[in-house]
This record gives structure tokens, sequence and C-alpha cells, in this order.
């Protein structure tokens, strides 16, 4: 009941501003991001976004309607009309762009459904401008394609593709969340779920064999690669022993194997499993890059399996591989597989076999299917991994449990120290700077924070700025404690006079930073609002952020 019902007012207060998802945005431990969208919103964003994509009326305006029709709910249940698409601004109607193309008829691009997206949640406010990388390589879409990068200049969608790097650290949702605040960025991971459900449900997506299928070149030149593998072996055990690398006489070459190892032991074989390794992994490599992308049957981003791992919707090229290419050397506890006391790996090869199948290497791959000496080296990785997980689990608990008991006194005071329960100073300013994690996101990103310094300042407050641009100008200090906290730290002033020292003229004066002071007093202003508040429990954060990871 306490949980649905707050019961008092500390606990509604917490209900309302820390159990409030959007909020919830930053992780503490690192100041990345946590939400965003992930799956199919991820590739109906890069579908979607991708330069041949094209939306007639009818299109255009049911997805922007579909997406933000839900978030202008609270307006029209009131009694009042049901917003509307139109040309005229107002506030019950989505400002429409015009079309990209007019003949032989109208058709708007998916990049326009973005920024009409981005217009309506910042309606009434600045707009924001800012450049992220994606997370396909740009020649996946072509060379000179121009859709690397997610550039976005006054809300609109300039160039690029919408993918998973735009969830991420300092990407387009973490921007709004900076420049807007949270419940801004909340709404507009709202509106982008049901964009990119509506737009998936009118173009579809589905993976299929012709997706893992490799192109006859691709095919013999894997086949080629893989065969070096062979002989690879016994050049690799020569080297080993340090002896003539053109020896024909292997037959005794397996008898000095086994001496060597049985004399030096554990040494002797992890270099052993180092140099083969390293030999092998140069095979999986001139593999894969043979394959991916240019030798898929389907190339990208028609290949469904492609867009997904590429795009970061799920999986990764070590999943795509393994399908249609080959497993590669599989790993025990970071050594490859060992061998039994007999010198096998597994009954079926010779002692001390030198090939690198009897080592743990897979040339197999799932699409063509594997040999169960490789499917039983395969289990034995699997099962160590998880293994490994299951023993990890209870000792990292049982850590990061005796971390926040110990710490969870520590808490900020008003003074900005660190102090314990009996008021001992741990620290004299939090984390040696003062500032709270979940704050400094973008305390470093002086591109963002040049190009959007109108709306940073209308965020952290305007008449707070105007006053530091007063002092900064008659020199006046009021006292050695206020110079304490508003002071910028001599390496961020520093980093932000290298911005703008290696900023061009003509930049300068695009930006309107001429005058650097106005530039220093937004970064004083940014680093102030973003000091840990007193009270902050840094001491339970810190345990936290140790024991999660593990």
């Amino acid at each position: 009941m306490n949980v649905h019902f707050p019961q008092d007012e500390i606990s509604r207060a917490e209900a309302y501003n820390i159990v409030n998802a959007n909020e919830q945005y930053i992780v503490p431990t690192s100041g990345d991001p946590i939400r965003g969208l992930i799956q199919d919103h991820i590739v109906s964003a890069a579908l979607l976004t991708k330069r041949d994509t094209f939306l007639t009326k009818e299109e255009y305006q049911h997805l922007v309607y579909n997406a933000c029709v839900s978030s202008s709910a609270p307006v029209y249940q009131r009694g009042m009309s049901s917003p509307k698409i139109g040309i005229v601004e107002d506030d019950l109607v989505f400002l429409s762009l015009p079309p990209t193309i007019w003949r032989p008829k109208p058709l708007w691009t998916g990049k326009q459904v973005i920024t009409t997206v981005l217009n309506h949640i910042t309606k009434g406010r600045p707009r924001f401008t800012m450049n992220k990388s994606g997370k396909v390589p740009g020649d996946y879409w072509g060379r000179n394609s121009g859709e690397l990068d997610v550039l976005i200049q006054n809300n609109e969608l300039v160039c690029g593709v919408v993918d998973k790097a735009q969830f991420g650290k300092y990407g387009l949702v973490h921007v709004v969340q900076e420049l807007f605040g949270a419940n801004v960025a909340g709404h507009l991971l709202s509106i982008f779920s049901r964009l990119f459900t509506g737009y998936l449900q009118m173009h579809g997506f589905t993976c299929g064999i012709a997706d893992l299928l490799l192109i006859p070149q691709a095919e013999d030149g894997r086949e080629k690669i893989l065969e070096k593998s062979e002989k690879l072996g016994d050049k690799v055990h020569l080297q080993f022993l340090g002896g003539d690398q053109d020896r024909t006489d292997l037959l005794n070459l397996g008898e000095d194997i086994e001496k060597v190892l049985r004399n030096k032991g554990d040494a002797a074989s992890a270099r052993l499993d180092r140099l083969m390794s390293s030999a092998l992994n140069r095979i999986t490599s001139d593999v894969n890059n043979s394959i991916f992308p240019k030798g898929l049957l389907k190339s990208f981003p028609s290949n469904c399996l492609s867009l997904m791992t590429t795009s970061g919707a799920k999986g990764g090229l070590v999943n795509f591989t393994q399908i249609s290419s080959l497993l590669g050397q599989q790993e025990l506890e970071g050594k490859r597989v060992p061998r039994m006391i007999s010198g096998k790996t597994l009954p079926c090869f010779p002692p001390w076999d030198t090939r690198a199948r009897a080592g743990g290497f897979i040339s197999d791959r799932f699409l063509t299917g594997l040999r169960p000496q490789e499917y039983y080296f395969h289990c034995m990785a699997g099962r160590d991994g998880l293994v490994d997980t299951a023993v990890k689990t209870s000792r990292s608990g049982y850590l990061q449990r005796c971390l926040i008991k110990n710490l969870e006194c520590l808490k900020v005071y008003y003074d900005y120290t660190v102090r314990d329960s009996d008021g001992s100073i741990i620290q004299f300013h939090y984390g040696e700077d003062g500032v709270d994690v979940m704050k400094t996101s973008c305390l470093t990103q002086f591109d963002i924070l040049a190009t959007n310094q109108k709306l940073v300042i209308q965020r952290l407050g305007k008449h707070q700025f105007d006053e530091l641009n007063c002092k900064s100008s008659s020199k006046e200090r009021s006292s050695i404690s206020e110079n304490y906290t508003s002071d910028l730290p001599e390496a961020l002033r520093f980093k932000a006079q290298d911005f703008i020292n290696n900023l061009s003229k003509q930049k300068r004066q695009i930006l309107e930073l001429e005058d650097p002071s106005n530039f220093l007093n937004l970064m004083r202003l940014k680093y102030v609002t973003s000091l840990a508040q007193p009270g902050e429990p840094v001491g339970v954060i810190a345990g936290q952020s140790i024991g999660e990871p593990s």
C-alpha cells in the first residue's frame, strides 16, 4: 500500500522526484544515460531516417499524428478539440513541413518526420543544434554518403541516420535531456517509441536465410583462408620449439612438444597458447574481413541481419560471424582448451596433436553446422561462462553489501565537504571537484554548450548568468568561501579557453564567442549548478557504483 499510496509528505516527495522515471535518465555511477529505445525501435529508426525513405502525405501525417497525439491528450480531454496537423502554428496544431519532392507527387523524407517531432516538443523554446557520430560506419551507406554523422541544425535533421548511438551518451535524447530537461527527454522517448512502432508496422522487418548466405567468390575466399589454418599448427609449434622452420620430419614433433610442456609446465603451455591464439586470430580476422560487408549475398541495408547488428538493435558482429563465417578459437578461462594427462584434448584426437582444430579452433559455422568435436568444444566454452557468472554473483553481491554498509553514513555537508556520521571530514570537496555526476554529463562538451548557449542559460537561470556577468565585469568578489564554490576549477577553465582559442574567427562569430568571458561565465554557471547538493548520500552511491558492474 505504501508504494501505491505514499503515506507522508517525504514519501510523496520521493515518489514525485526520485521514483519518477524521467528523473532516472542518468546513471549515478558514471553519468551515462540508462533510458533509451532498443531492438525493433532502433531498426525502425534506421529504416525511417535513411536517405532513400520517402513518404506520401498520408503516411507522413499518419506517422506524426500517431506519434504525437497522445502527448497532447490532457489538453483535448478537457473538452477541447483534438490536435490537428497543419501549416498554421497553434498549440493544438503540429506544424507540418513542406515536401522535399513536389513532382510527380509530393513526398516527404523520414528525416522530416524527426524534424517535425523535434519542432513539436520544443515549441515555444529556442531551437537546438547538435552533431553526433552514428554507430553504423559511413561507408555502409555508400562512399561519401555523409550519413555517418547525425547533424541537427536548429531542430532540423540535416543528415545522418538515427541508430543506437543517438540513444546513448551525447546522443540526440541525451542532448535534449541536457538542454530541455528530463521531462522533455522522457516525452521525446515516448513519441519516438510510438513513431518507430508505427513505421515498422508500415514497413515490415524479417530476417531470412538469404540474409546469412555469401556470394560464391566470398565462399571460395573463405575456404582458401581456412586451408591455411590446417598447416598453421605445425608452423607455430616449430616456432614454439625454436627449431628449424623448414623441418620436414614432423612425425616426432608431438614428442618434442610433450617433452617441453612436461618439463616447463604452465609457463610453456601459456606461451604456446599465446602463439597459437595470435596466429589463429589473424586467420579469423582475414576470413571476416573478406566476408563483411561485401561478401554477403544481400547487401546492407536490405540485409536485415546486417542492419540489425550494425545499427546496434540486437546482437553484434560476433553473432553474425558465428552464423555466416566461423566460430573461431574457443577459450576456457582465457586459455585454449586444456589437454588431459594423456596429451589429448578429446579422446578422438591423437596425443599432443599440433593441429589448430585439436586446440579448440572451430572453422565451422552455424549456417552449415558443427562437427561433433567442435560442438563439444563450444559447449565447454558456454558452460565455462555460466559457471563463471554463477560464482561471481554471490561474491560480488557480498562485496557490494559490505561496501554499502561501511559507506552508508557518508554524505555531503553544507560546506561541500564529505563527512562521516560523527562529522569527521573524509573529503574537503566531493570527488575533488565537488560536482554531482548526474549533472555533469555535458560539462566538458563545450561544442554542445557553445552552440546552444541561449538554451543553457534559459535552463540554468538567466538571472544568475546576468549576475555572474556583472561580477566579472566589475571584478568584485564577495568572499573567499564564495570563490571556493563558484570559481571554475583550473583544469576546466584551461580546457574551455583552449576550446575558444582553437575556433576559427568565423566560427566564433557564428557562435557569438567574440568575448570569451561570456562563455567562461556560462561555464561557471554550469559548474555551480552542477555541484553536489548538501545531504547527497555519496557513500551509498560510491558503494553501489563499485559493486554493480561486477
